[in-house]
């Protein structure tokens, strides 16, 4: 595990800090909490099908060990070996939590498909095994398992329901067998979304990973009926919650737990508390550069090779998240935020507009030049960088880029080039 998320060696966690991740994580599977961002920012709630992406064959593995079979699913498939890992850490947590006896024995378990995009440490694994269906879900340290023995509780004139969700924003269950197709309408405190969701036939089921947490979303499902402005409606129903999960479990102790008793440190935790995004292995990013301003706040923070940008403040009630869902590995690059401090999220100041990426982890100096003598030096911290835009930068046209150098302690050039400013 150290080498996949690229932390330092392994030590021991003392009990108490392992208990204290193991509430965090136990908590985020609770009630809805305080949504604290302002209803201009709605249109960045969006719903994320992932289903949809995947390729289009599903391999099914039968219980009496034969060859795997090909079925037409041309919106699912099974990556068998993400499959088996999975699952064989599902099985190895309820075994440790006492639950195994509730289940059929592993050699028993079917996986059906798999959703496991490259972009997110979540590996979502529909499964069969002695007459009964659950979900398995992992991240890089987490693992939870839905309770396939709780009675499904179906959406109000449908045969639809929810088995699991889970705080890295799955949603998955089971669909009406009288859809085609099912659309799923997400809620927060402040914004309405809609998508379409897949449905795999063998046995109605559909997962969704969401860039809202389910506890802080409500959600209604109905027959997918068309694209908008088609003419056809059909009044969504309310999707009831999931059951509690069989088990919900840190099953890979992190080597290290990240210091958030630094300001940076701070300020992420509470930010990603906050906000309505959910970040999977949230508690052992690490932290890096800090950017402050005018009430309001920008932190970067990294897993391995994976980054995530939460900004906010704005008097303790805005606070966004975003994780980079992007699939390329350059050295360099710039990751996704928005302008904070505009009257249309409560502030009060001028509105300001940070300028964020990664660099290698040896460097110590990013140069960026912003063109008509705006030059500035980047504040650099752990492999990441952070500036607010100079003023007049706003009125730049759309493909307008940002020069880039960046150097080592020694003075070495380690980067040239540039940066998209948008």
């Amino acid at each position: 595990m150290t080498d996949d998320l690229g932390l330092p060696g392994r030590r021991e966690l003392p009990p108490e800090v392992l208990d204290d991740l193991r509430m965090s994580l136990r908590e985020g599977m609770g009630k809805p909490g305080r949504r604290r961002w302002p209803i201009a920012a709605a249109a960045a709630a969006v719903v994320l099908v992932l289903a949809g992406a995947l390729v289009t064959t599903v391999l099914i593995r039968e219980p009496d060990r034969q060859g795997p079979a090909v079925a037409s699913e041309p919106d699912f498939a099974l990556d068998l070996p993400k499959a088996e890992e999975a699952m064989n850490r599902c099985w190895a947590a309820l075994q440790s939590r006492g639950k195994a006896a509730r289940f059929p024995a592993r050699d028993e378990w079917v996986p059906q498909f798999t959703v496991a995009p490259s972009w997110t440490s979540v590996t979502v694994v529909a499964v069969r095994a002695g007459g009964k269906t659950f979900f398995c879900e992992t991240t890089s340290i987490t693992v939870t398992v839905s309770d396939p023995d709780t009675v499904p509780s179906y959406a109000t004139g449908t045969k639809a329901a929810a088995l699991l969700t889970s705080r890295v924003g799955t949603v998955a269950g089971v669909a009406d067998p009288g859809w085609e197709k099912m659309e799923i309408f997400s809620r927060t405190a402040d914004s309405t979304a809609s998508s379409d969701v897949p449905i795999f036939r063998n046995g109605n089921l559909f997962v969704m990973l969401s860039q809202s947490k389910p506890s802080r979303t409500t959600y209604s499902v109905g027959p997918y009926t068309g694209e908008p402005g088609d003419g056809v409606t059909v009044a969504p129903h309310a999707l009831r919650p999931a059951p509690e999960p069989a088990v919900t479990d840190i099953d890979r102790v992190p080597p290290v737990v990240p210091d958030r008793g630094t300001p940076a440190g701070k300020f992420f935790q509470t930010c990603v508390e906050g906000a309505v995004e959910p970040l999977p292995d949230v508690d052992v990013y690490e932290t890096g550069t800090l950017l402050e301003g005018d009430d309001v706040k920008v932190v970067v923070a990294r897993l391995g090779d994976r980054f995530a940008v939460c900004q906010g403040g704005l008097g303790d009630h805005y606070y966004r998240l975003f994780p980079d869902s992007s699939t390329e590995r350059q050295p360099v690059r710039k990751l996704s935020t928005e302008t904070l401090g505009g009257s249309e999220q409560g502030g009060v100041g001028s509105a300001k507009n940070p300028f964020i990426g990664i660099v290698p982890r040896t460097a110590t100096t990013v140069k960026l030049d912003f063109g008509s003598g705006k030059k500035v030096d980047a504040a650099v911290t752990d492999g990441t960088f952070a500036v607010w835009r100079p003023e007049g930068t706003e009125a730049m046209e759309p493909n307008a880029q940002v020069g880039v150098v960046v150097l080592d302690a020694e003075g070495k050039t380690l980067h040239e080039g540039t940066l998209p400013l948008y």
